[in-house]
């Protein structure tokens, strides 16, 4: 068993206690600008014949911090433990229940809790702490989470307070465990505020999200390949964070939301987009596209929560990235649209591999919506009305091939072939939400609502109305 302790604030300063002794030796630091004082980020390896363990951290102005830490054994079977957080006098521990849909809170007390994300109150502060999950890489972007290796959060009791550390489990050599944790010394959340409850109750990231040192991960889909039980592959879209960095007043989105951002940019590749590395077999069965293509919904959701984090946060350091990704989209929506439209409107294409190979794919509303939205909102950001010129020949788009959307059922097609045939049904709520964000940034730019834009919303929303849909952002 290897037993590494390093406090968030002092993770220099105690050695890893092993045969052999190490200290972690710092790699790279990083500062980020915001409004609300610089977070800076800093980066440790540590490397002998047995394992080693990458630990990175982010750390504001008052000391609230973000980390994330990976742990391999190089080789033989080996558990780990990680010291998270010490506090003084009583606490409580919050935890929410997805099977029985419940959050439960009980004193905090000493002892080993299982896999979990435990939301800890004490010493005047909160914390979250995700207990560390173990993977195998599988290649093409797939990972294999091994529940018997899931780890635990163990608690001990101090003279004055208890002591938090995450254990994992036992980890089989060429894999890997991943944990994260967030602690501060002030109070993050309103619990008695009812949409405290319901973000926090879907912001998790030990079911279908996944956060690793390497990124973002979701629930691999049965068309995703390679797959297998328990695959996950790399997100671009990078849900979870997308929603955090929307929340300009929660302290715990904001610093979640900066650390991971700041992980996903650094994926983009030199063309601006980040590819997505799993296989789809409908894409490859359709359209003859392998891994490593570009997925249009995935990436423009990630940029424009770079926009939102400059716009809620004041990073605005990372917008030229959200400008290279921009001229990407653009010159792609130049050349990549289906022909049905005519004059300078655009309908664009939802995927595409830089390898040139493979057929014209179709255009999902919900993509080309989100598209127009991104432009829109880069073009006032960074005062470049380039982009909200492209934004408005997608609305043409749209305003040409309005009647070719809606179903006979009254629900919306999901895509146009690129002859500009329906096919599919539609999301229950998201296209919606797209419509209604593309509504607000056309209306904001010409001062008077979109008639195409404002006819499908409103018979999507007639359809969600009558099959009592919930709509969730």
């Amino acid at each position: 068993m290897t037993f590494f302790c390093v406090p968030l604030a002092a993770i220099f300063l105690l050695p890893q206690l092993f045969s052999g002794f190490l200290l972690p030796r710092q790699v790279e630091t990083a500062v980020i600008h915001t409004t609300a004082g610089d977070v800076t980020r800093r980066e440790f390896e540590t490397s002998n014949s047995s394992f080693t363990q990458h630990i990175r951290t982010w750390t504001d102005a008052e000391n609230t911090a973000v980390r994330s830490d990976r742990f391999a054994p190089v080789s033989g079977t080996q558990t780990h433990e990680s010291s998270v957080l010490s506090v003084k006098g009583t606490g409580t521990m919050r935890t929410y229940d997805v099977k029985a849909n419940r959050w439960s809170e009980a004193p905090l007390r000493a002892g080993t809790f299982p896999k979990g994300m435990y939301f800890i109150r004490a010493d005047g502060g909160d914390s979250i702490i995700v207990t560390p999950l173990a993977y195998r890489d599988r290649g093409t972007g797939m990972i294999e989470y091994l529940p018997s290796s899931d780890g635990t959060l163990k608690v001990t009791k101090t003279a004055d307070g208890f002591s938090l550390s995450v254990q994992s489990g036992s980890v089989p050599a060429g894999a890997f465990s991943d944990s994260l944790a967030l602690t501060s010394r002030r109070q993050l959340f309103d619990w008695n505020d009812g949409d405290t409850l319901t973000h926090w109750q879907n912001y998790r990231f030990t079911d279908d999200n996944r956060w690793c040192w390497s990124g973002y991960y979701y629930t691999a889909p049965p068309e995703y390949y390679p797959n297998g039980e328990n695959y996950f592959h790399a997100l671009p879209g990078a849900y979870i964070t997308c929603k955090m960095v929307r929340n300009a007043e929660d302290g715990a989105c904001r610093m979640l939301g900066i650390a991971m951002l700041d992980v996903m940019r650094q994926q983009q590749n030199e063309l601006g987009f980040i590819p997505s590395t799993a296989g789809s077999t409908w894409l490859k069965n359709d359209y003859g596209i392998e891994p490593g293509y570009y997925d249009t919904r995935f990436n423009t959701d990630l940029w424009l929560a770079v926009v939102n984090a400059a716009e809620n946060y004041g990073v605005t350091e990372w917008l030229p990235q959200a400008r290279k990704y921009a001229d990407f989209l653009v010159q792609y929506a130049q050349e990549h649209h289906s022909s049905i439209t005519t004059g300078d409107a655009l309908l664009v294409q939802d995927y595409w591999h830089p390898n040139g190979e493979g057929l014209p794919t179709h255009t999902s509303l919900n993509h080309h919506s989100v598209e127009a939205v991104f432009l829109y909102r880069l073009s006032r950001a960074v005062g470049d009305d380039g982009y909200a010129l492209v934004a408005d020949r997608m609305v043409k788009g749209i305003e040409q091939t309005v009647s070719l959307w809606v179903r006979p059922d009254g629900n919306l097609h999901y895509s146009l072939s690129p002859a500009g045939v329906g096919g599919g049904a539609d999301y229950p709520y998201l296209t919606y939400n797209d419509l209604v964000d593309l509504q607000t940034q056309y209306t904001a730019r010409f001062h008077h609502p979109n008639s195409a834009v404002r006819m499908l919303a409103q018979t999507k929303l007639n359809w969600m109305q009558k099959n009592h849909v919930v709509i969730l952002y």
